[in-house]
Order: structure tokens, then sequence, then C-alpha cells
């Protein structure tokens, strides 16, 4: 089987790092781009609020080359509004269509969301909610507007899960706040970045050639509970 090249914006830290890590151990040529990069090669610093440095270093490195699959995994850190729609909304959109001719056919486009386009997160910001919205919105406009070259572009609802960076406070032996999630989540545990990195391997393999314009939510099974389901589980808690 041919080795599919693979680029991941966000891969060095957080969900994009397992991300990165299974894609890698699958046998992809994987490209991953971060604000920071580092001395690897195929490790690049691209700075997502500078359209021009956008522009420069894809063309220059992938104007020749056939990409597989496009995965989304960066998160804008700051306070600015504007920087903030930039990042998480502008710059995907200009990157898929600096890059829609490079996807050949069965091509893949995926990006991590949020399960914050179906219920508000208290702890984000109005803009953090609107940006996640437009972004569902852009994976249908997009799954429409490629999919007569074989691009198939989908997204993944992320919640409250475990990943590098969080993982000491959760598995902190009692925590209140993980036997919480864990109580009200019907598969009775929580998530975890591999299980986000393990669709994003189905979402960018031959199995999933007929998936698109989907918003997949990561939550086992959460959403499907009621306000009275809730409240039942959190009086016996």
């Amino acid at each position: 089987m041919k080795k599919k090249t693979s680029i991941v914006f966000g891969g060095s830290r957080g969900i994009g790092s397992v991300i990165s890590k299974v894609l890698k151990k699958r046998g992809d040529k994987l490209y991953v781009v971060s604000r920071r990069g580092n001395n690897l090669s195929n490790n690049l610093k691209i700075d997502l609020l500078d359209e021009e440095d956008i522009r420069q270093k894809l063309r220059k490195l992938f104007t020749r080359k056939k990409i597989n699959n496009l995965i989304f995994s960066h998160r804008y850190r700051g306070d600015d509004s504007a920087e903030d729609f930039q990042v998480s909304l502008h710059s995907v959109e200009l990157i898929i269509d600096l890059l829609k001719d490079q996807l050949p056919k069965n091509s893949s486009i995926v990006i991590i969301n949020s399960i914050a386009i179906r219920t508000i997160i208290d702890d984000q910001p109005q803009r953090y909610h609107l940006i996640r919205g437009a972004l569902e919105q852009l994976v249908k406009y997009s799954a429409t507007k490629l999919g007569n070259k074989g691009i198939r572009v989908n997204c993944i609802l992320v919640t409250k899960i475990i990943k590098p960076e969080n993982k000491k406070y959760f598995l902190k032996k009692n925590n209140p706040v993980t036997k919480m999630i864990e109580a009200i989540t019907p598969l009775n545990r929580m998530g975890t970045a591999l299980d986000v990195a393990y669709l994003v391997d189905f979402l960018t393999s031959e199995k999933s050639t007929f998936l698109t314009g989907l918003s997949i939510p990561v939550d086992g099974g959460t959403r499907l509970l009621s306000q009275e389901s809730i409240a039942h589980i959190i009086k016996k808690f």
C-alpha cells in the first residue's frame, strides 16, 4: 500500500500530538505544523496569524506534492477576538483553499471541533462557541464543494477528555471531577485523546470513503441524557 502524506496542524501538543503519533505509527509520511516548530525536517513553523507566512510556506513546500490528509487540531491561546477568528477559523478556510488542488481522490480533511456547537460550555467565551459553529458550517460547505473531486470533509466534536497536558489531574486518585464526569457518561469513563486519534485514523482511511459532511461527537453518549437523567445521577452521586 502506498504511503499516505498527512499534515497535522497543531500536531505538537494536546490531542494533535496523539493524532500525530497514531498516523506516524500507521506509516504515514507526516508533517506537523505548529507555532514553534523544531529542528526536525517534517516539523514546520507557520504563524497562522500571518496570511502571507501561510501562503509562502505552504506553496513552497507542497505545490508539487500530493497530500492525502489534512487534520486541523490547532487552537488559539489568547484573549484577542480578531486573532482567535483568524487562527481558529479563517486560517482553516485559507489552507483548505490553498491545498485543495494537491488533494487527490479519496483524500480526507478532518477538523477537530467541539461539542460547543451543540451546547454551551461555561468556561469558554462567546467567540469560542461562534467559531465552533462556523467551523461546522465550513465542514458542510467544503464537503459539498469538494465532493466532486473525491475529497471528504468531516469534523469531530470533542468534550472534556484526558490528554497529555491534563492527565495527571484527571487520573489523580479519587478525583471528584473525574468521578462525576464518569458518573454522567453512559460508557462510564472519560474519553481520551487516543479515542479522538483513532477516529481520525478511521476518517482518513479507505474504510470511510463514503462519509462526508459529518460532525461526530466523542462523548461516551453523554449528549443522550436528559436534564432529569443527569439530575438523578447527581442526586445518587
